[in-house]
């Protein structure tokens, strides 16, 4: 007999990212020679967690109330213009006054408030094949499913033509549509979209939406900030919303804990976008419900150092630039990682910045453990080993490519 209710009784979490990670960690700590390219943070080339200086100054200056006093459910007013300023940037006047803003805890409440206010239960979303797992989770938690759309087509650019076929499904099963985009530097892959690519997700969404569908993109843009391309080429793409109509609403998932590297802290927003008041409205009076019921508030102290980071100039400056040489220093690592693979002939998936770099195998757990005998630890995930890059040195990122191409290859 069980106390646990009946949906319950399945609960477990599978995923091996935590898991994994805190073996690797604990690895490590008996053997420093031990390569650790299981969890998704910044290290420095010491293998020290990075941490941004403006970040620290900002902490260090903040009173006790702005520390550790409670905070209102949906976050602060300076909290959401803070937001709204960093990730709109130059498009801010335009697009401000189509947004809403609610605090959550990282990306993942912003995630989760999304699945249950936009999903009737045994709804599903439309999910990229390539995917963080905690989708999954958070959906099944919300009494919701999902279904899958390939992330690539065979040039190795964004499927949007089968994404169009799922989402033609998802209006003819349900009547409404959501789903994922995880850009840029997409987690696990790394892809980033081009620009036509997010032309084309637009146009599809309006071709949806024309006859009254709701269809909601949930865009998950945990690693914004990390993108190579920069802040204009980032929020080009963000512009690109203007041109959606009215049955259209995009909910941003923000990560203040991956942008400023205060991943213990919990920091993240929920942004929504769209032409219709109304559903803006809606929005606001739905997530803020569902954070007081979740969390309750959001994080005061890490409001307010995004507040400091994002708007003061005496720490905005020096934390953009910090920011940009946390970017290049990602950008080396994966060159230095490409480039072997290259001579090794380690296939990867399409790539182009970010925490990780990902390479498909058929038996990716026997690969796992043969690479820990070198010691060597990754993520396997489904028919694919993740390789976080954002973990690890540029020594290491060199030798990488050579051992798992061995592993792969090992009868």
């Amino acid at each position: 007999m069980t106390l646990l209710a009946k949906r319950s009784m399945i609960k477990e979490d599978k995923s091996n990212i935590i898991t994994l990670g805190a073996i690797a960690k604990e690895e490590k700590k008996k053997d420093p020679s031990v390569t650790n390219a299981t969890i998704g943070m910044l290290y420095g080339e010491d293998s020290k967690l990075f941490a941004f200086e403006s970040v620290d100054k900002a902490l260090a200056n903040l009173s006790t109330d702005e520390k550790y006093a409670y905070a209102a459910t949906p976050g602060s007013p300076l909290f959401h213009e803070a937001v709204k300023k960093w990730i709109f940037r130059e498009y801010y006047d335009s697009m401000k006054d189509n947004s809403k803003v609610m605090a959550t805890p990282g990306g993942t409440g912003a995630l989760s408030n999304t699945f249950a206010n936009y999903l009737n239960e045994e709804d599903y979303a439309l999910l990229p094949n390539y995917m963080w797992g905690n989708y999954k989770q958070c959906l099944y938690e919300n009494h919701q499913s999902f279904k899958t759309y390939n992330l690539f087509n065979d040039q190795g650019g964004f499927d949007v033509e089968d994404l169009k076929i799922k989402m033609l499904e998802a209006k003819k099963n349900q009547g409404r549509i959501l789903f994922v985009v995880n850009d840029p530097c997409h987690n696990p892959t790394g892809y980033t979209m081009k620009s036509f690519e997010w032309d084309m997700v637009i146009d599809l969404m309006n071709e949806m939406s024309e006859d009254g569908t709701p269809v909601i993109l949930l865009h998950d843009m945990a690693y914004i900030d990390y993108a190579k391309e920069g802040f204009s080429y980032t929020r080009s793409n963000i512009a690109k919303y203007e041109k959606l109509n009215d049955s259209c609403l995009v909910v941003m998932a923000f990560s203040g804990s991956k942008t400023l590297a205060l991943y213990g802290v919990r920091i993240g927003a929920q942004v929504a976008y769209s032409k219709n008041k109304a559903a803006l409205e809606e929005f606001a009076k739905a997530n803020k419900f569902s954070s007081r019921s979740k969390w309750s508030n959001p994080s005061n102290l890490g409001q307010n150092i995004i507040v400091k980071c994002f708007t003061d100039e005496a720490y905005k400056k020096s934390f953009e630039d910090e920011l940009k040489e946390a970017s290049n220093t990602l950008v080396k690592r994966a060159e230095a990682f490409l480039n072997e693979s290259n001579k090794v002939g380690l296939e990867t998936l399409p790539f182009e910045c970010g925490f990780f770099i990902t390479i498909p195998c058929l038996n990716p757990d026997f690969v796992y453990e043969r690479l820990v005998k070198k010691k060597v630890h990754v993520i396997p995930m489904g028919n694919v080993i993740r390789v976080t890059i954002s973990a690890i040195t540029m020594e290491e990122c060199i030798k990488l490519p050579k051992l798992i191409k061995e592993a792969i290859d090992e009868k």
